[in-house]
């Protein structure tokens, strides 16, 4: 048929009116306006292909017949009327483009669409009602101005390989008892969700990307329950995806206020809220799916959404991992989570989780979080680099936890007030802070728990905490192992404490409980402290390899009993509670018992030897000093009267009054140190002193981190030098400018006081620059009065620095030429003398570096022949051009 042809029909309805069953009608190029009826099964065909004919009635084509459609363009339709009506039989379109109209299938109809455009459509670009059915393949669905699809009543829609794009609506909405299947389509920049499932309606989706949605990727605010068939997709119902992706959607990538979803194998990426939220009464099963780069949270569910996760993960969340909420539920199993914003997974008001095998990576918050009256169960996992606590419960939380490393987190696991927990065969590593934090009232049972390197203590039990510590192991702690605060009464068995840097069991003042069968070695305190008014049972314990056994406060009243006790420098559990002693020292025990010793309070002293020298070895060692005559004057004559004052003491006549207190000050490198031991060593021999070690000290060895602890580290330091020389470098450290509340006022309070108590039995340098010095004398009154003397170590002449250099080249074998030794003597007059000036150290780091630059020299000769004179010899050359 054509327009004007006489031997062909001039419209198209014309041709309809008399084609029979099975006839197609070849339609020649042109428009066409005219309304079609198609009641008889016969084809419409494009005669010279696609695009060429333009069918523009008002009314659009109605189908009541099987018939076929192809290469058509439908336009012109008006008053909201179909382009396309599929009211009965089956329609065969193909090639057929669609401009401003939709296409509907309704009541039993049965539409295949094959590679047909719809676009620019009102309303909807494709309609399904009643239990109409429909095929989309390889068509495209776009610039629609609301809903791409809508499937409704029973209808029911299989896409494959078709897009859907730029709708001011949904891409697909599916409703009533609606369904659909896609393969391997695209629904992209849409004004509202992607794919939008109400009532009982079903999508099933394989290899489909949804991308660019307005507000969410995928919502469902009802759906009909996931069910399977035999037959591969022929009935199955639900809403499930399959090797999706959800990508790029404003909101939410997926919103579920209802129904069931399942998605295995999908991706959920760069959304502009969360990437799952599971909202009403909805369930969500995900499978290894992966949900990356979210502005918000990850998973969120609440209300009683129940949520299963199977190896999968979510990364680089903008929120939370996990958020759960409500009376929501979630079980995940093999879930990684990587670098979320704030927690990894956080369960609040009554919300329940349970978790196999969780690996959550870098978080600034915490790994696991329960609050309120959450419950979590937690098998296996790993949680690393928290940046507050591996996991914390808060509020009436409940936490059953087992098979489950922290590692590298601020707190490793924090249990709070009120909350009850039992956490089972974990390891809690490197913790930045306390490994197992148990908080005031809490209720915890920790058994077979590892923990190791704990920055500061292994395991607290805060403030009238309760629970039992069972078979634990604590090693590497920064701070004490166990500690238990005031009010506290744990239950401790088998429990093994060591190489910690404080305590290894401490019971804080009015703490009680049961400690049974530990062992306890390597402390740097006491393996056990007992504060005031304290009430620890302790039996069947093991203490070894460590100094001291106890500190107890005043008032402690600890319960001891058949304690072995092994290579423990100061013992002073009561022999009655001992069932085996071997190594112990009853001296060192005796003299323990003081007060704490410096090992309790973390000092890192080591003194040195008692001197072997006589008395003139170390008056001829102190003369052979390089430099320094005025204070080898003065160090000559208080040795001279402390001669004296033994003299008349053994004469029978009084003592004058003595003060041997002493401040050195100059610069580095001036041999302060070397004085004050040589000192001590004169003393001693003069019988000044019992034994004249050194032992030397700066503020980080005296001053506390918290209250209460300056005061027993000074006095620990203190005790540490009795009988020798306290070496106190940089003192006026202890009294730093401006801050009157500085802990460093304690420590010089605190010394000032033992100086007085034990003015016969030490000798206390304090050492620094010389301004500075002035200064810290001045920072309390009555301390510059403590001190008998102020020796100034002055800087070194350059003749002296070369001496020095001289000095150390005969000791290792070198030679210094004439010539070097001039050029030394210029090198050191240039060498700037600021505040500072490093004196000793200079030439000895001068001398170290020009043994390398000999070395460089001699490197292109040829050393099999080099004499031993050339390997000795240091040129002028082998300075170096500039100061070191």
């Amino acid at each position: 048929m054509a327009p004007g042809d006489r031997q062909a029909f001039g419209t198209i309805a014309e041709a309809l009116g008399v084609a029979q069953d099975g006839q197609t009608i070849a339609v020649a190029p042109g428009v066409y306006p005219e309304n079609l009826v198609v009641e008889r099964s016969v084809a419409i065909v494009a005669e010279q292909g696609p695009g060429t004919v333009r069918c523009a009635g008002p009314a659009g084509v109605t189908v009541v017949a099987p018939a076929r459609l192809h290469g058509l363009v439908l336009t012109g339709a008006t008053d909201g009327a179909a382009l396309l009506r599929v009211l009965g039989g089956t329609a065969e379109v193909s090639e057929c483009e669609f401009l401003a109209g939709r296409i509907d299938l309704e009541g039993e109809a049965a539409a295949r669409i094959t590679g047909c455009r719809i676009s620019s459509a009102p309303m909807v670009g494709l309609h399904l009602t009643g239990s109409s059915r429909g095929v989309l393949e390889s068509s495209v669905i776009t610039a629609i101005d609301g809903t791409g699809v809508v499937i409704s009543d029973s209808a029911q829609l299989a896409m494959a390989d078709s897009q859907i794009r730029s709708t001011r609506g949904s891409g697909l909405r599916v409703r009533g008892r609606g369904r659909a299947q896609a393969e391997e389509c695209e629904i992209s920049r849409t004004g509202r969700s992607g794919v939008l499932v109400e009532d009982a309606g079903s999508v099933i989706m394989r290899g489909c990307r949804i991308e660019r949605a307005g507000t969410e990727g995928l919502r469902i605010l009802g759906s009909s329950p996931i069910t399977e068939s035999s037959v591969p997709d022929a009935e199955a119902t639900g809403v499930v995806l399959n090797d999706c992706v959800i990508e790029k959607a404003v909101g939410d990538g997926i919103l579920a206020g209802s129904g069931e979803i399942r998605l295995s194998d999908c991706r959920v990426e760069g959304t502009g809220r969360s990437g799952l939220v599971a909202a009403g009464d909805s369930a969500l099963t995900l499978e290894n799916c992966v949900l990356d780069r979210l502005a918000g949270t990850g998973v969120v569910a609440r209300d009683k959404a129940q949520l299963q996760f199977v190896d999968g993960a979510v990364r680089r969340s903008g929120g939370n991992g996990f958020f759960l909420s409500g009376a929501s539920g979630a079980r995940l199993s093999e879930v990684r989570v990587e670098k979320a914003t704030f927690s990894a997974v956080c369960a609040g008001d009554s919300a329940t989780i349970d978790v196999v095998d969780l690996s959550v990576l870098e978080t600034p918050e915490h790994g696991l979080h329960l609050k309120g009256k959450a419950n979590g169960r937690v098998r296996a996992g790993l949680v690393r680099g928290a940046g507050l606590c591996g996991v914390q419960t808060e509020g009436d939380a409940e936490l059953d936890l087992s098979g489950t490393e922290v590692d590298r987190c601020a707190v490793g696991i924090a249990l709070a007030a009120r909350a009850k927990a039992t956490v089972e065969k974990a390891v809690v590593g490197e913790s930045e802070r306390s490994a197992v934090q148990i908080g005031p009232g809490a209720t915890a049972t920790l058994r077979e728990v590892r923990v190791r390197r704990a920055g500061t203590a292994g395991i607290v039990l805060e403030k009238d905490a309760r629970g039992t510590v069972d078979d634990c192991q604590i090693e590497g702690a920064g701070g004490s192992g166990l500690v238990v605060w005031t009010g506290a009464r744990p239950v401790v068995t088998g429990l093994t404490v060591r190489d910690t840097t404080k305590n290894g069991i401490f019971v804080g003042d009015g703490a009680a409980g049961t400690y049974e069968n530990c062992d306890i070695s390597a402390s740097g305190f006491p393996a056990l402290h007992v504060g005031k008014k304290a009430t620890p049972k302790v039996s069947g314990c093991r203490i070894h390899d460590t100094e001291a056994d106890l500190s107890q406060d005043e008032d402690a009243a600890p319960d001891f009993a058949e304690i072995t006790i092994s290579n423990v420098e100061a013992s002073t559990i009561p022999a009655t509670a001992v069932r085996k002693r071997v190594g112990a020292r009853a001296e060192k025990a005796v003299r323990a018992s003081a007060g704490p010793s410096e090992s309790e309070l973390g000092v890192d002293i080591t003194p040195g030897e008692e001197p072997e020298e006589s008395l003139d070895e170390l008056r001829e060692k102190l003369t052979g000093l390089i430099g320094l005559e005025q204070v080898k004057a003065d160090v000559s004559a208080m040795v001279k009267l402390m001669q004296m004052v033994r003299r008349r003491q053994e004469a029978g006549l009084a003592a004058p009054p003595l003060n041997r207190h002493l401040v050195f000050a100059g610069n580095p490198g001036t041999g302060k140190t070397t004085v004050a031991r040589l000192y001590g060593g004169l003393l001693a021999r003069l019988g000044v002193l019992e034994k004249g070690h050194l032992v030397e000290a700066d503020r980080g060895a005296l001053v506390g981190s918290y209250v209460g602890h300056t005061a027993p580290k000074t006095e620990a330091v203190f005790r540490k030098a009795l009988g020798g020389v306290l070496f106190l470098d940089e003192a006026y450290s202890l009294s730093p400018p401006g801050q009157s509340n500085d802990f460093g006022q304690e420590a010089i309070v605190t010394l000032m006081k033992l100086m007085e108590d034990h003015r016969d039995e030490i000798v206390v340098i304090v050492a620094g620059y010389s301004n500075e010095m002035t200064s810290f004398l001045n920072s309390n009154p009555g301390l510059g009065s403590r001190f008998s003397r102020t020796l100034q170590f002055v800087d070194y002449s350059s003749e002296e620095l070369v001496e020095i250099v001289e000095l150390q080249a005969r000791h290792h074998q070198y030679e210094i030429t004439p010539a070097t030794r001039a050029a030394l003597v210029t090198y050191f007059d240039a060498h700037p003398r600021n505040t500072g000036f490093g004196n000793g150290r200079v030439s000895r780091q001068l001398f170290q570096l020009m043994t390398e630059r000999q070395a460089a020299r001699l490197a292109d000769l040829d050393l099999a022949v080099a004499s031993a004179e050339e390997l000795q010899r240091i040129e002028p050359a082998d300075l170096p051009p500039h100061s070191i």
